[in-house]
């Protein structure tokens, strides 16, 4: 056995091959579009879309499709609705796999065009484990006209293992052929990944691929991708420079570093990337410490948000507003006596 190429104290060799069976969806253009109301021209979208091609990238997911009187009131660009001209326009003569995502509740499959007429080849549905009877309804009937569907149970740090149960059972007996474990909170750490992971795996069919779409609010969700890939993760999502919502997600550039295989190359978006940095600066997603607090107390990030808007940042007056209702023994040990 050899070194490792990069880390000489190591023997190589020490890695499954897991690792290169992995099928990595960028979703910079719909979760990054959350800061900043998905105000990305086309341009830019269709240089995103050629350097993620370049790269290796299996899926794009290029927005939302949400029905017009579901949509936020506020200004926003293409991606929150995803006009098929629009989207035919910016990403034409691509030959990466396209993905809308739709919100269980804000979107009438009614008006959705047969995969035949469309340039977006997978639908991936969100939604919550107590909406998983209408969110199948949903994609079964994007399975008949033609879409792969991916099927995202949001918020599951906050169902019990029993209602876990019941919604991954509902999958199994369903032709959903994908599921992610969707940390939107970034409570999880690497051991709840390779639990949830091997549950999900157990409950669903062989054939039914199972992957992670990750939040970095206590900054794990690199690790915690690279603990599900151990596990076999069949897709990992990721954003260019982790752009996301809040903390955001896992950092495109270097889940592509860390799989290390002839089928990805960095370099393409590396050559992009420096145009996030001045993004990131005036909408400062990424670690920060209300993002932390919010994700150890598995809490929706929306309070940090706004709390990341507030002057002064009181970042021990936010931690004490959010926990004061919790027990302390639910978050420490109690003392021993002497």
């Amino acid at each position: 056995m050899g070194l490792d190429y990069r880390i000489r104290c190591c023997p190589d060799g020490l890695m499954t091959d897991r690792r290169r069976q992995v099928q990595v969806v960028d979703c910079t253009l719909r979760d990054g579009g959350i800061c900043n109301s998905w105000q990305f021209s086309e341009e830019f979208a269709s240089r995103l879309a050629l350097a993620l091609e370049q790269a290796g990238v299996d899926v794009m997911e290029v927005g939302y499709q949400t029905a017009p009187n579901s949509a936020s009131t506020e200004p926003t660009g293409p991606w929150r609705t995803c006009p098929e001209p629009i989207i035919a326009q910016a990403f034409r003569d691509r030959n990466m796999k396209l993905a809308c995502m739709v919100d269980q509740g804000r979107f009438d499959v009614q008006s959705l065009r047969p995969a035949s007429d469309s340039v977006i080849d997978i639908l991936r549905v969100a939604t919550y484990g107590e909406h998983i009877e209408d969110a199948v309804d949903t994609c079964e009937a994007a399975i008949e006209l033609g879409y792969d569907v991916f099927c995202h149970v949001m918020a599951v740090t906050m169902c019990t293992p029993q209602q876990v149960d019941r919604f991954l059972e509902r999958l199994r007996e369903s032709r959903v052929g994908s599921v992610a474990v969707v940390d939107s909170y970034g409570a999880m750490y690497p051991h709840q990944i390779r639990y949830l992971m091997r549950k999900y795996k157990n409950w669903l069919r062989p054939d039914q691929s199972v992957g992670v779409h990750l939040h970095n609010n206590q900054q794990t969700a690199f690790a915690n991708a690279i603990a599900a890939i151990d596990e076999g993760a069949d897709f990992v999502d990721g954003t260019v420079f982790g752009m996301g919502r809040g903390a955001g997600n896992v950092p495109l550039e270097l889940l592509l570093m860390y799989l290390d295989d002839e089928r990805h190359d960095v370099r393409p978006l590396l050559a992009l990337i420096d145009e996030f940095m001045p993004m990131r600066d005036e909408l400062k997603w990424g670690y920060q410490v209300p993002y932390g607090i919010s994700g150890w107390l598995n809490r929706h990030p929306g309070e940090a948000i706004e709390q990341m808007r507030s002057t002064p940042l009181n970042s021990l007056d936010f931690y004490d507003r959010l926990s004061g209702d919790q027990p302390r023994n639910m978050h420490h040990r109690p003392k021993q006596e002497s």
